[in-house]
């Protein structure tokens, strides 16, 4: 079949047909079509991966890894930590150490220790951190948590 010409129609409503048990089947006038699959169809494609979290030999809980295949509201590739442990339930403040060093509101000044950035002199406060201060620290991520932090998370992770 050869194209005889192409002209513009404007926007029109598509859609995605997927047969069952099939790959492909003819619609009219012999055109060949494609199952698409759920891929193509899905508004979100999360692939959740886990490894263990341990003290010692110890499992003391696991750490989810959500990667965003693909999003109508997040940008794709974006990657998300959430720490689950046995005693504490869930971490609210998972991966937001890694978020905040990205984004210049926490400082690494040595290896293994972590300060907070004041915003409006760029100087680092005291006192030194690991990273075990940060987890589950209300105080500390709270006043990290300020208007303009939430706007560079949304900066850099909504669509």
């Amino acid at each position: 079949m050869k194209i005889k010409n192409i002209r513009k129609i404007g926007k029109t409503e598509v859609y995605d047909i997927s047969v069952r048990e099939v790959e492909h089947y003819v619609l009219e006038n012999g055109v060949v079509t494609h199952n698409t699959g759920s891929y193509y169809s899905a508004d979100n494609i999360w692939i959740i991966g886990r490894r263990q979290t341990k003290e010692g030999d110890d499992v003391i809980g696991y750490e989810f890894i959500i990667n965003i295949e693909k999003s109508r509201f997040v940008k794709e590739k974006s990657h998300f930590p959430l720490t689950v442990t046995f005693d504490g339930g869930i971490d609210k403040w998972s991966g937001m150490l890694d978020i905040a060093l990205e984004l210049g509101y926490i400082a690494k000044p040595s290896n293994g220790w972590y300060q907070v950035v004041d915003q409006e002199t760029g100087e680092l406060l005291e006192p030194k951190r690991r990273a075990k201060d940060f987890v589950n620290n209300d105080e500390i991520w709270k006043s990290v948590m300020t208007d303009k932090f939430k706007k560079s998370l949304s900066e850099k992770y909504k669509l």
